[in-house]
């Protein structure tokens, strides 16, 4: 059996790696690593078809490991167990542990990571990752800080159309293929060199009278071309954008094509979730409840019927209002310098703590709701994080009441000038009383009751 033109063209020296030059150009990483032949555990994380796995073959020969492969979506975490409690009688790991290469290592629970441990640190495996996600979603903590971590790039079409290049030659493909047709598979691929490759093996496959650009298109099938000829990450970055800018029917388009290109649905709606609380916020909470409830029932539902959660949850997450209030109050605080914590704000519950001083001048805000008191340390009472951007969120702020014999004074005065009623003076009166406007329209309906109907009005004023 003929293996594949990708493997056939897999490099077996850093030297030979294409892309990637922060990692194995001259003062890359595992270049650093592979001249010094210390391998440490690590993760590689980044698209398909970028070398993850070659990588990983090139490190563990270079370093002189045995090189052991499994695949989160074939292997089982009890054959793994099994393995590494039996290599040790294995005459190839007797003098150094063995490289373990775990494809697709987010497909495993954090409780089947969790097998890995031990192993690592008593330094009986050497584990190298393999993931297109997040490692900061999929991976046990434990695990990952054991691990260094490398993210890996999209390859340039320049990278992937000198490998072509290299690949026709190699392969001696007479007649060779038509430049523009290697420009375009370059570009199609979207970073994934196999992709690229097993492209120009089904063009090879062709019948020479069939060996164009359209037939090439018309062989590769929608699903890959459609997927590719975009890439990953800019349909999830025009996806959310398009949720941000509140055009829903842009956001289901963008839906549909992920759909379409095969995306899994769990990172549609890690998508969701990061644009619910990051652009909607608190200008519409039950946003980011709907879009986490949606993350569940897909993992449960799966293709095809995820489709339907998924776009209820676009479109609410679309037309919502917008408030970066929160984002924006967050990195603010951590930009804030660490001061000392009032006294009054330490923990007390020792006697040793509060004879230090530690409680002295707390007040139980049960105890009286209105009675004031600083939490911040002293040097950042004057910041200000949280910034509300919208009603909604400006009125958690409306919360101080007018004083209610104060506003019964202002309120006949008013009415004695004012008997067949009017507009309230709200500016006024609200830097009079200390209250918000929400506050004070709330205390006067209440005056009003069975003598005056409240109105809201509705300005609009030159621009």
């Amino acid at each position: 059996m003929t293996a594949p033109l990708a493997d056939r063209m897999r490099p077996t020296t850093l030297d030979e790696v294409v892309g990637q030059p922060h990692l194995v150009g001259p003062k890359g990483a595992l270049t650093r690593l592979s001249l010094s032949k210390r391998l440490p555990s690590m993760v590689m994380w980044g698209p398909p078809g970028t070398g993850k796995t070659t990588l990983a073959r090139i490190l563990a020969k270079e370093t002189g490991h045995g090189f052991v492969e499994f695949s989160g979506v074939t292997g089982s975490a009890a054959e793994l167990k099994k393995f590494l409690l039996d290599q040790k009688s294995m005459p190839l790991f007797r003098t150094v542990p063995p490289v373990i290469f775990l494809d697709e290592i987010h497909r495993f629970n954090r409780a089947q990571q969790d097998i890995l441990l031990p192993f690592l640190e008593r330094g009986e495996a050497i584990l190298i990752g393999a993931t297109t996600e997040n490692p900061a979603f999929y991976l046990n903590p434990a695990l990952r800080s054991r691990c260094q971590l490398f993210d890996l790039k999209a390859l340039e079409p320049s990278a992937i159309r000198g490998v072509l290049d290299r690949a026709v030659v190699h392969e001696k493909l007479d007649p060779p293929p038509a430049p523009e047709l290697l420009d375009w598979l370059s570009h199609w691929a979207g970073g994934d060199m196999r992709s690229a490759l097993s492209g120009l093996e089904v063009w090879a496959d062709l019948p020479v009278q069939e060996r164009d650009i359209a037939s090439l298109q018309s062989s590769l099938g929608g699903r890959l071309l459609f997927d590719r000829a975009d890439g990953h990450y800019d349909l999830a970055s025009a996806f959310q954008k398009s949720l941000r800018g509140s055009d829903a029917d842009a956001a289901l388009y963008y839906l549909s094509r992920m759909i379409r290109g095969g995306e899994d649905p769990r990172f549609i709606a890690r998508r969701l979730m990061v644009t619910a609380a990051e652009d909607v916020g608190n200008a519409d909470p039950q946003a980011f409840i709907l879009a986490e409830t949606v993350s569940r029932a897909v993992e449960r539902i799966g293709w095809p019927e995820a489709r339907i959660p998924l776009a209820q949850a676009v479109i609410y997450v679309a037309n919502a209002q917008k408030s970066n209030a929160t984002v924006k109050a967050i990195d603010a605080a951590l930009g804030a310098d660490d001061e000392p914590i009032p006294d009054a704000l330490r923990d007390s519950h020792t006697s040793t703590a509060r004879k230090a001083g530690r409680g002295a001048g707390y007040h139980y805000s049960h105890g009286d709701y209105d009675q004031t008191q600083a939490f911040l340390p002293e040097k950042l009472r004057s910041e200000c994080f949280y910034e509300p951007l919208r009603p909604q969120e400006r009125s958690w702020r409306d919360k101080a009441e007018p004083e209610p014999a104060r506003l019964a004074e202002l309120w006949r005065e008013w009415i004695a000038g004012n008997p067949e009623g009017g507009e309230i003076p709200m500016e006024d009166w609200c830097t009079q009383l200390g209250c918000g406007k929400e506050a004070l329209a709330r205390a006067v309906h209440h005056l009003a009751a069975g003598a005056f109907r409240v109105e809201r009005a509705l300005k609009v004023v030159p621009d």
